[in-house]
């Protein structure tokens, strides 16, 4: 019977002062690799949003795919489609009560996607949610248990589209920025060979 294995010995090279050896093999590695980088990097849209709790997950979700981990960028994506509806809620909502349901981490996000519509600059973000967070389902459950990267890709556009709908800037005269528009966001999507 033919086992077939994986082994990682570089933790163990490093413990053995063999760092050296790692070095030049990650070298390598990521040499070897850059030119995909760089294609997928390619692939991804701008990106000027103000400052918000889900600036650093988007930036990993980026990273995320650069570095070609599907899995984790599409889970990460509904990670920060979550964090997003919570800023909207903390920053828009002004019934504390609702703003406590809104905000409750043991009430699932799709449930409080259709109260926070009204809350939306852009009424598409909604739908863009539910679409990252089917796609999430899918993978996260095992439901797809091929990895396609243009789906992936799909998933973190629809994340880029809510995040410049809900936080985005664009240039605006005499150097200044402003808030993304709804025909700011529509063109975006057009670009990305989306539909809204």
């Amino acid at each position: 019977m033919e086992i077939v294995v994986s082994i990682d010995f570089l933790p163990n090279l490093i413990r053995l002062g063999q760092t050296k050896i790692v070095e030049d093999f990650l070298r390598k590695k990521f040499k070897n690799s850059l030119p995909s980088k760089i294609a997928r990097y390619g692939k991804l849209p701008h990106l000027m949003v103000r400052l918000g709790p889900f600036n650093s997950l988007i930036t990993e979700t980026r990273n995320l795919y650069v570095d070609e981990y599907y899995r984790a960028a599409v889970a990460l994506s509904g990670m920060t489609a979550e964090s997003l509806c919570i800023s909207i809620a903390e920053e828009r909502v002004k019934d504390e009560s609702l703003k406590r349901q809104l905000t409750d981490p043991s009430i699932p996000c799709r449930t409080k996607i259709e109260p926070l519509k009204k809350y939306l600059r852009i009424a598409k973000s909604a739908s863009l949610f539910h679409r990252i967070l089917d796609i999430r389902k899918e993978y996260l459950h095992l439901h797809k248990t091929r990895v396609l990267p243009e789906e992936v890709l799909k998933c973190i556009n629809m994340l880029h589209l809510a995040v410049i709908a809900e936080y985005g800037l664009v240039p605006a005269e005499g150097g200044k920025v402003r808030f993304a528009t709804k025909k700011d966001v529509e063109q975006l999507a057009k670009k990305m060979g989306m539909r809204l």
